[in-house]
């Protein structure tokens, strides 16, 4: 995980709790996409509170690339896809 994946390749890395979690995330460059599985609200708002990406869902990952009229930006080192070719 030293590079941005574009291919049918998603890393999967096992934490132990929530705060392991974030810290994983923020120890890290900003991801281009953040994804955050969970029927718990207060959760999936404090994910959003303490990470940064270029786009995150909770409990999906297709919206982000079958409604190209969302936002979906590079941050930091990350860099955005076309959304678009005309």
């Amino acid at each position: 995980m030293e590079e941005e994946v574009f291919g049918p390749v998603l890393p999967i890395v096992t934490v132990m709790s929530v705060e392991e979690a974030i810290e994983f995330i923020n120890l890290r460059e900003k991801p281009l996409a953040l994804y955050v599985f969970s029927n718990n609200k207060q959760l999936i708002r404090r994910v959003i509170a303490e990470t940064s990406s270029g786009g995150m869902t909770a409990n999906d990952v297709i919206m982000h690339s079958v409604l190209p009229e969302l936002p979906f930006g590079g941050v930091g080192e990350s860099l955005p896809l076309p959304t678009h070719l005309h």
